[in-house]
């Protein structure tokens, strides 16, 4: 006979253990969607432009000045 979840009675686990059931869960659906959340295409991108940022060949702008930049007038 196999135990159901429906049969697990989390709430008699004491607190740290089922905070430690509940982060292994979410890291378990996290490690899920993510590897099915991009392409290779898309990561192989991701690393070319990490390279040209690495050698200086691309620039990249502060939060902050993209923020102001496209709110500005508003």
């Amino acid at each position: 006979m196999s135990t159901s979840l429906d049969d697990i009675d989390y709430w008699k686990l004491p607190i740290a253990d089922r905070l430690v059931l509940a982060q292994d869960i979410l890291d378990s659906v996290l490690a899920e969607t993510r590897a099915d959340t991009l392409t290779p295409e898309q990561i192989a991108m991701i690393n070319r432009r990490c390279a040209a940022l690495d050698t200086g060949e691309m620039t990249s702008e502060p939060w902050e000045a993209v923020h102001d930049r496209l709110t500005a007038g508003k």
